[in-house]
């Protein structure tokens, strides 16, 4: 099974930044996932000077490999204008409805009143 899952990139972390000090020579990116989770994923080396604040990507959600079930979280697309508007409020639009659902109480039939004697 071939998994996927969009997120949006909060923080870019590159080796060219002035801001970050290096003892790589790869770029990671901190990603808000539409499930609310918050990973730093590392960024595919041919889009990663390409990659902005605010981007929706796509993160490889597949294994490491089949000894190793860890996700991949890799940042292999960046889907922007409306396709990446309408990815984004689609699975967030059905976190939300879900999150609503297993947080509304289930509605209980009114009881008759209760009569204490004594």
């Amino acid at each position: 099974m071939t998994v996927y899952h969009p997120g949006k990139v909060v923080a870019i972390y590159s080796p060219k930044s002035k801001n970050v000090i290096s003892g790589d020579k790869e770029v990671q990116a901190l990603v808000e996932m539409w499930d609310e989770n918050l990973f730093t994923c590392a960024v595919d080396k041919t889009i990663a000077p390409k990659l902005k604040e605010n981007d929706i990507v796509m993160i490889d959600y597949n294994p490491v490999s089949s000894k190793i079930p860890i996700p991949k979280h890799l940042i292999i697309k960046i889907i922007r204008g409306e396709l990446g508007k309408k990815t984004w409020a689609k699975y967030k639009d059905r976190h939300n409805k879900k999150k609503n659902f297993e947080t509304t109480p289930p509605k209980t039939p009114p009881q008759p009143p209760v009569q204490i004697y004594g």
